[in-house]
């Protein structure tokens, strides 16, 4: 691997200059270390992905699309084909629950599909194609200012926020999603203090969401992720916000590991339970969530925090790295295009 590289400062989850080389903030040291991970082939980005140097549906898909460009850079014409479609194949099998990666990999086929028929000289070949990385980029900024808006025009001052995992910045580029209405709400004097649950087994709330809160000057508490229940029997949580990382035609979704309980205990306290998410983690080709595909990760991240065994030598671990929630329980579903509401026909 390329590793780390030191850039003083935290920039942007992702840098991608002219030198052609991909930086990734590694969200594994934060957030007491801010340091970039230093990506210049495909095989790097795969490793990123799949450890979790970068993570988040949005910024794992936009992430993809830049390494399929890092795999054609260097390509001449008998193997330009061959080495597209091998950073295809190699990069819709690191993460597979999270449609945004597919979403940006069928974006990056299309436009090679496209520009084939027109005989373009290789070198311009490879410019689109590193075009079409940054706007995929440019439209998910865009789209996570819409949802912002949208959100906070649906939820208006429920001014106490639960918010779970994290889906801010470092999960999309931009200023997030479930984040970037908490955000946006923060901005227009509508919030008053947002509930972090640590999210276990890889904390990236307490971690990362803290870590992005911190920065905007948001008023935050972090709790146990067992500590939801109680916060809602004692009317402390106005509105539940979180991300999707797949969403059905019928409103099932699939998020981060701790999301079902929280729709449950919403449903059951009489609380708002939003789902904030770009149209393309709306996957219209599958009918519920028995057709996602959970995925499962090493029973390691659930016995060792870091490097520090928190289990009895020998333990085992089942580390479910997602779960579903039923579109029923699902108050609305909020894109940058619309404010869905229950019952759900995408």
């Amino acid at each position: 691997m390329s590793g780390i590289e030191k850039i003083d400062g935290y920039k942007s989850p992702l840098i991608f200059g002219d030198d052609n080389i991909l930086y990734l903030v590694d969200q594994r040291k934060l957030p007491q270390n801010i340091e970039y991970f230093k990506a210049d082939t495909l095989e790097d980005v795969c490793f990123a992905i799949r450890s979790m140097v970068v993570r988040g549906a949005p910024l794992i898909g936009i992430t993809a699309a830049f390494a399929v460009f890092l795999a054609i850079k260097d390509s001449d014409e008998s193997g330009f084909e061959k080495d597209f479609y091998t950073a295809l194949k190699e990069l819709s099998a690191t993460r597979p629950t999270a449609v945004n990666l597919f979403f940006a990999l069928n974006k990056m086929e299309n436009l090679y599909t496209e520009l084939k028929k027109l005989n373009l000289p290789i070198e311009k070949l490879k410019k689109r194609i590193r075009a079409k990385a940054f706007s995929i980029w440019d439209k998910q900024r865009e789209s996570d200012t819409k949802i912002g808006l949208n959100g906070s025009e649906f939820l208006g001052k429920k001014d106490k926020i639960l918010t779970h995992c994290n889906t801010g910045e470092l999960a999309t580029g931009g200023i997030g999603t479930a984040l970037g209405i908490i955000k946006t709400m923060h901005k227009k004097s509508l919030l008053d203090t947002v509930f972090v649950d640590e999210t276990r087994p890889y904390l990236q709330g307490a971690r990362l969401t803290a870590f992005e809160l911190k920065n905007e000057g948001i008023d935050y508490r972090i709790v146990t992720d067992s500590s939801c229940g109680i916060l809602m029997r004692k009317s402390l949580v106005d509105a539940v916000i979180v991300g999707a990382d797949r969403i059905a035609s019928n409103g099932d979704t699939a998020n981060k590991i701790g999301t079902y309980p929280l729709a449950v205990l919403a449903k059951r306290h009489n609380i708002p339970f939003v789902v904030a998410a770009p149209e393309s983690t709306i996957d219209r080709t599958i009918k519920s969530m028995d057709e996602i595909r959970v995925e499962e990760r090493d029973a390691l991240e659930v016995l060792k925090i870091n490097s520090f065994d928190i289990a009895p030598s020998g333990s085992k671990a089942l580390n479910y790295s997602f779960d579903l929630t039923d579109g029923n329980l699902i108050t609305a579903i909020i894109t940058e295009r619309d404010v869905y509401e229950y019952p759900y026909k995408f």
